[in-house]
C-alpha cells in the first residue's frame, strides 16, 4: 500500500480525489492522516491542493459533510434496528440448527459422539455445533 511508505514532504498527484479515496468519508478519514504527516495530496484535473488555503478548506468542508452523512446512516440504520424490532425480529445471523437439530445435537454429544462426528451428522462444521452444545459438568 502506498500511504505507509510515504513520509513528511513526499507528494501524492493524482488526476482526481476518486482515484485515491473511493468516498468522501473515506476521503476524510483517509486523507487525514497524510496531511497530518505533512504529505501534500495534489488533484491536477479538480485543481486541489492540500497545501493550499483553498485545498485545505475543501477537505475541512468535506469532513463536515462526511460527519453528517455518517449521521444520517446511524439514524436509518437506528430507525430500521427499532422497525425489526418492533415486527419482533432480532439481529444477526439466523440459527444454522433448528431447535429440534439443537436438542438431536445435544443427546449425541450426551450419549458420547464426537463434535466432528455431529457436525458431519447435521452437514455443518464443528464451530457452527460448539454453541449448541453444554458441556457434561466435571466431577
Amino acid at each position: 500500500m502506498l500511504l505507509p511508505q510515504l513520509r513528511s514532504g513526499d507528494t501524492i498527484t493524482i488526476t482526481r480525489l476518486d482515484r485515491l479515496f473511493y468516498s468522501v468519508q473515506n476521503l476524510i478519514v483517509v486523507g487525514t492522516d497524510p496531511r497530518n504527516r505533512g504529505i501534500r495530496i495534489h488533484a491536477v484535473e479538480q485543481h486541489i491542493d492540500s497545501n493550499a488555503l483553498e485545498g485545505r478548506d475543501l477537505f475541512g468542508m468535506m469532513s463536515v459533510f462526511a460527519g453528517l452523512h455518517h449521521e444520517f446512516v446511524r439514524a436509518a440504520t437506528n430507525d430500521g434496528l427499532a422497525a425489526a424490532r418492533a415486527r419482533g425480529e432480532t439481529g444477526g445471523r439466523r440459527s444454522r440448527l433448528t431447535p429440534e437439530q439443537a436438542e438431536q445435537a445435544q443427546q449425541l454429544y450426551d450419549s458420547g459422539a464426537s463434535i466432528p462426528k455431529i457436525a458431519q451428522t447435521f452437514k455443518t462444521g464443528r464451530s457452527t455445533i460448539y454453541p449448541y452444545i453444554t458441556p457434561k459438568p466435571a466431577n
